[in-house]
């Protein structure tokens, strides 16, 4: 059961987990698919903030307590466990659907995880989750390290140098882990609405704009107009 970190899987304990996520995938395969709209800016706007905010529970409030608790001492105050733990549990399940091809009509099959191609790691939801993870050890102090990290940088940041800042001393205090994990909502939704708009905004705003193109529909016999379809 995870002896790595000495935790034993949720599902040992309650059967809610999986019973939630069975309960869900029977009515997402019981919706007709003319109920599911195309993917869009407007449809992706709400799922930015909704993503941003269950992204935030997981890397600030699920997987940072399982580290710091840990009954080591070398694991619990190494800030690259934290960091590696959040990379590893939150792409984990992007990984391997990517590596089994999970979302293919054609069913299972082994392929490279885009994750692994070149400039894989440049996907947000790739790093993303340390880089908030980091966010937030750094705002509650999660570890020593953090503490002395931003002290410092309080410091650099009120013009003391480097070597004048006494970190026993600072008094820079930790946030509360509910404010710190707002903070972590509000920059992962920011990435994911930038995501959205860098994907889909172009034509959003192209036809806010310019307005719908019209596309006129001819006969393919005698060429004459049948109908013209708003794009």
């Amino acid at each position: 059961m995870n002896p790595w970190l000495s935790i034993s899987p949720s599902f040992v304990y309650s059967p809610i987990v999986p019973g939630l996520y069975a309960l869900l995938t029977t009515l997402v395969e019981a919706i007709p698919s003319t109920f599911i709209p195309e993917i869009s800016f407007l449809t992706e706007v709400p799922l930015s903030f909704f993503d941003g905010l269950t992204r935030a529970y997981l890397v600030c409030s699920l997987i940072p307590p399982g580290v710091i608790s840990h009954s080591e001492q070398s694991i619990s105050s190494s800030p690259w466990t934290l960091l590696l733990s959040s990379l590893i549990t939150a792409n984990t399940g992007f990984y391997l659907v990517n590596l089994l091809s999970m979302l293919s009509p054609t069913g299972y099959f082994l392929t490279t995880p885009d994750e692994l191609k070149a400039y894989g790691w440049t996907t947000t939801d790739v790093w993303c989750a340390p880089v908030t993870t980091a966010l937030y050890a750094l705002l509650t102090h999660a570890q020593p390290i953090w503490g002395v990290l931003h002290a410092v940088i309080i410091g650099l940041l009120n013009g003391t140098s480097v070597t004048e800042i006494n970190v026993e001393k600072s008094s820079v205090e930790p946030m509360e882990p509910s404010e710190a994990r707002a903070i972590c909502a509000i920059f992962l939704s920011g990435l994911f609405l930038s995501r959205n708009v860098k994907n889909f905004g172009g034509a959003a705003f192209k036809g806010l704009f310019y307005g719908k193109k019209k596309q006129v529909i001819r006969s393919k016999v005698d060429g004459r107009k049948l109908k013209t379809k708003t794009q």
